[in-house]
């Protein structure tokens, strides 16, 4: 059994996923004991109000759901009946929180409480803030595009909830093509962009300042007090490395950390980090990658900088080799995903 096996099969979905699935399903009516067959799961544990499950048993329980209802939104149904107040005490921080920016910083540290299995990332691109989503782990079809519109579905909802946000304020992205249901996802959700290069939901910078309705300091201190137990907890798991990683992973004047430099000031030998990433279902050239992409994206969107120049910021002498690369990070020439997001 590999280690990333074994992080899938021990590594538990947090509370809030498994109820929102399954009163999904047992609002339209679906068979629970059809359910639990495909799912692989007793009938008595569906019928759990909260059932703890893997990250595998959540996996086959949101394949079951999409095969016995036939529904191709789900994700994005799903996503929209979780707002923050689902979010159990980071919910409540972010809605006792005096800005939405406050709030967004507090989603970006607190996230490992919720999505496991993806990282967030937060940038301000003016006159735009960029939230970055990413897999940690690879999905199946249709898995890894229902969990990103989930996820870009709570957001959005969240968004309107917290500052009212309308459509013009927001903008999701998606990597993969547009899906047959895709008029069904714009309804739902505004202004949605696929064949992008990364998953992104984006907002207006102007957002951020926003304050909002229901800010309590005496709240917002305990519930950042309960989120910070609850990720020590986590990090007793061990599952931390990799955002240390990525932490360390910005561009300076001697381009990106090495793996020797970064292992220096984690306080380990290179040959301990790389197993630790190993560990974690991931490498330093996985996320040396990630962090190019991210850059490279932040700074495309800078029409005033061009591609030769983003290229020698990046640290390519050749601009030819950044293009190669912008390539096989998002299928698209710097130029083509310019020209893209020109057009829209």
């Amino acid at each position: 059994m590999t280690k990333r096996k074994s992080i899938w099969q021990e590594q538990t979905v947090p509370a809030l996923f498994p109820p929102a699935y399954l009163d999904y399903a047992r609002e339209r009516n679906a068979d629970f004991t059809l359910l639990a067959r495909l799912a692989g799961l007793p009938v008595a544990t569906l019928d759990h109000h909260s059932p703890e499950l893997t990250l595998l048993q959540m996996r086959d329980l949101i394949s079951a759901v999409i095969t016995v209802l036939d529904d191709d939104t789900l994700g994005v149904d799903v996503g929209l009946r979780m707002p923050p107040t689902a979010y159990s005490n980071l919910g409540y921080a972010l809605l006792c929180s005096a800005t939405l920016g406050e709030a967004a910083q507090l989603l970006i540290r607190y996230w490992k409480l919720l999505g496991p299995a993806m990282t967030v990332s937060l940038s301000t691109d003016a006159p735009q803030c960029i939230v970055d989503l990413n897999h940690l782990f690879p999905l199946p079809p249709p898995l890894d595009q229902l969990s990103f519109e989930c996820t870009m579905a709570s957001f959005y909802r969240g968004f309107q909830l917290l500052v009212n946000a309308s459509r013009d304020d927001l903008e999701i992205w998606f990597s993969g093509p547009p899906p047959y249901y895709a008029e069904k996802v714009a309804r739902a959700l505004g202004r949605v962009r696929y064949n992008m290069p990364a998953n992104q939901f984006r907002f207006s910078e102007t957002l951020l300042h926003r304050p909002l309705p229901m800010h309590n300091p005496t709240g917002l201190e305990f519930a950042i007090g309960q989120c910070q137990r609850e990720a020590a907890l986590l990090d007793d798991e061990g599952y931390i490395v990799r955002e240390k990683v990525r932490h360390e992973m910005t561009f300076g004047a001697d381009g990106y950390p090495t793996l020797e430099q970064i292992s220096r000031r984690l306080h380990m030998t290179s040959r301990t980090l790389r197993r630790r990433l190993d560990e974690e279902g991931t490498n330093y050239k996985a996320l040396l990658e990630e962090a190019k992409r991210r850059d490279a994206i932040q700074l495309l969107d800078d029409s005033n900088l061009e591609v030769q120049r983003v290229a020698g910021l990046l640290g390519y002498q050749d601009p030819a080799n950044f293009t190669r690369a912008f390539r096989q990070w998002t299928g698209q020439t710097p130029s083509q995903y310019r020209d893209a997001r020109n057009r829209n």
